[in-house]
Formats: structure tokens, sequence, C-alpha cells
């Protein structure tokens, strides 16, 4: 296996440039052995999992056979858990709504209960040709797209009892048929073909086009961390980022890659694509920096987080990276000085402490990204209650006149 550490000439640059947001060895990138050759598409990690995660891809790029990997020491070691013999259709989504349930689909569509041990086809869709994006907001609540060969050609389903059932939505006018994500449980974004992106406010029954770029030129992936700050990527390395709910959008650009896989956690964006490279921002997409060049024969396709921080990234030729260190890595300087924080599991309380300046806000993101409480603060001191959060990792984001710190801490 091959290990990686950002290189000190390579990123000679971007250091000068953030600062010293990295060092050489801030962060580690190193390939995994997938067990397969086939183009691994999409990956899920259950929720507050640090060593279990699946993969879920294809042979080839069209119809073709398909396959299911799953790890269960953190991306060390993977095995083909379906199928076990013969062939089924080719996956491009998997979602796991928990340790047990989960979901994958492309040329057809599959159900486990009993994390992958066995496998149920289902019906989401008639004369299906293929389904094209599945997400989950929560184990309840989801939605699916699916090409089909009769009527429109393209329709959404929405499911309200964790995928037992699913309705057809009343209208797919203007939506996006590459991909989509959820902002809150309301509301969605989708990105498609003439660079569309396009807003839903009612679950996914309705939408409308807020943007539209080159034709012929697509947009491939959408990502939101609440419901204002969103990211979407495109070709030519595109990356647009907005912090008014898609009103307006910020515009940042390699020029070359096409970026498939993105990950939003509190203000940290990741994003990977062609040539196996990783491009990271630490401010909400203000600035991006290179932050691991790639061997440069894959292209990377989904960035899914362990409940610690640490990741992998999947993609062609069974491709598989594991990254630590680079979420909310210690090398990154701090924005504010004075500013101490401290956990109590007796109380379930954490406490956030500002030398000099009020604390005027505290945003708590969980390691999947979603805004999970937001306090207004008036004093140097804020105390926040965290009974009604489960256990597990969270990223705090402290804003301290108009400027911020990101913390992480523990919920026990």
């Amino acid at each position: 296996m091959k290990k990686f550490t950002l290189n000190p000439q390579k990123v000679a640059f971007s250091c000068l440039f953030f600062l010293g947001l990295f060092t050489a060895t801030a962060q580690t990138f190193e390939y995994k052995n997938s067990g397969t050759d086939f183009i691994l598409f999409d990956m899920s990690i259950p929720p507050g999992q640090n060593n279990v995660a699946f993969a879920a891809g294809a042979m080839n790029t069209q119809n073709s056979d398909g396959v299911i990997i799953k790890t269960e020491d953190a991306g060390e070691t993977w095995e083909t858990i379906f199928p076990t013999s013969g062939t089924v259709p080719g996956f491009e989504k998997i979602e796991f709504l928990n340790d047990d349930k989960g979901f994958a689909v492309g040329y057809g569509a599959f159900k486990t209960e009993d994390a992958g041990e066995t496998w149920e086809e289902i019906t989401i869709a008639n004369d299906l040709n293929r389904y094209s994006s599945l997400e989950f907001f929560n184990e309840n609540v989801g939605i699916a797209t699916a090409f089909v060969s009769t009527g429109v050609g393209f329709e959404v389903y929405v499911t309200n009892d964790g995928g037992d059932t699913w309705n057809t939505t009343s209208s797919i006018d203007d939506i996006g048929s590459i991909s989509l994500g959820y902002a809150d449980e309301n509301t969605l974004f989708s990105v498609g073909n003439n660079q569309i992106i396009s807003k839903s406010t009612n679950g996914g029954d309705t939408w409308e086009v807020i943007r539209t770029g080159t034709p012929q030129f697509f947009n491939v992936e959408v990502s939101f961390k609440d419901l204002n700050n969103g990211v979407v990527s495109g070709e030519d390395g595109q990356l647009l980022t907005t912090h008014d709910s898609g009103e307006t959008w910020d515009e940042f650009a390699t020029g070359y890659h096409n970026f498939y896989g993105l990950t939003y956690i509190g203000d940290q964006i990741l994003a990977s694509g062609t040539d196996e490279d990783v491009y990271i921002s630490q401010d909400n997409g203000s600035n991006w920096n290179l932050a691991f060049d790639g061997d440069g024969t894959s292209t990377m396709y989904e960035i899914q987080l362990f409940e610690d921080g640490s990741g992998l990234i999947c993609g062609s030729q069974g491709k598989m990276i594991k990254f630590e260190d680079v979420i909310l890595s210690n090398n990154i300087p701090e924005n504010l000085s004075g500013i101490t924080h401290f956990y109590s599991s007796a109380s379930k309380e954490l406490t956030i402490a500002s030398k000099n300046e009020t604390i005027e806000d505290v945003a708590i993101y969980s390691l999947t990204g979603q805004l999970v409480r937001n306090v207004s603060n008036t004093s140097n001191t804020a105390v926040i209650n965290t009974s009604s959060l489960s256990n597990g990792t969270y990223i705090a984001t402290i804003s301290v006149a108009g400027k911020t710190k990101t913390i992480k801490f523990v919920r026990q």
C-alpha cells in the first residue's frame, strides 16, 4: 500500500496563502485494497460509525454487473458481500439509514435489514431504465429519482416511512436529473444538464430553477450543510458555494477537474474527482486548496466521514483512499485567540468562554454536516445544554466579533 503525506514543495504556495493551514505531516492519505476493480460510484457510512462502511458500483459506466463491498475495520480491509454468487445489476447509489437497514439502487433496487448479510430486490419505480439518485434526510424521510421507459421518462419518488413505501411526486418540472441533496427536511436542491440548479421547498414535490449556466455542460453534485450554506460541483473544476439558500453563488474553478465527491462539515468542505485529487476549503468555500495530489489514474466519486472525522474516498478501478487528520487538523491556526471550551459529561453542557469579546453565536453540527443546534448569545460565556443530542462527535462553530473559530467536542 502506498501512503502519502503532503509534499512541502507541491503545497508551498498554498501554505503561504493560507498562512500555514497545512504542514507536511498534518494530513495523511493512504490507498487501501478494496478487493474489486469495479467502478465504486457511491459509499455509505451508517450514522455514528467509526468502523463500518459500504461501497457500491458496477463493472462499467453503462448497464453492467454490480457489486457491494463492506469494511468492518475503518477501510483497512474490504470484502464483497453482494452478490455472493452469480451477478446483479450495476449500482450507482447506496444509503444506510442505521447499522442494519440500507438501500442500493442503479439498474435495480435492493434493500437489506441485516447489515448487508442478505439483500431483497424491491420496486420503487415501474418500467425502470435506471435510478439516478437516492438520498435520505433521516431514518424516515427520503427521496429517489429514476429514468423510466414510459410516460415522461423521469420520475421522483418520496418516502416518509424509511423506504417501506414510496409515492410518486406530483411534478418533475425543472428538476435537475443528475443529483440532489437535502438542506433541511423540506428543502432540497438538485443539479443536472445545462448547469441547472433547482430548489424544492416542499420535500421534492415541486421544483423551481434558481440558476442555469452553459448549455450542454453539467453540474454533477450538490451538498448542503444547512438551509443557507451549500456547494455545487460541475465540469472544468467548477465549485459554486452559496450562503443564502441559493439566491447568490460564489465561483471557484480549477479549469480542469470534474468534482463528483463532496462532503460539507462545519465551515470545511472537501471535494474530489478527476485524477484522485482532493481539494479542501477551510472557510465555507471562500478559498480552496489542493490537499492531496493523487496518482492520477482514476476518478473519485464519493467522500464519506466516520464519526471520528477520518474518512474514505472511493472511485473507478475500485480505488479506495483513507484519510486522517484532514478535517479540523490540529495544525490549522485558530482565527480567534482567548477562546476556551469545556464539555461536562455529568451536566451534558458545553461551556465556551471568550477572554475579551462577546460570543455572538454557536452553531453545532453533526459529523454528517447536519446543523443540530444554533444558539444566540450576548455575553463572554456561552453554556449550551446538549441533552437533546445523541452521544458522538460534534463540530461547533463559534462567532465572535465577525470572526469564527471551529472546535470539536465529544458528547457523552
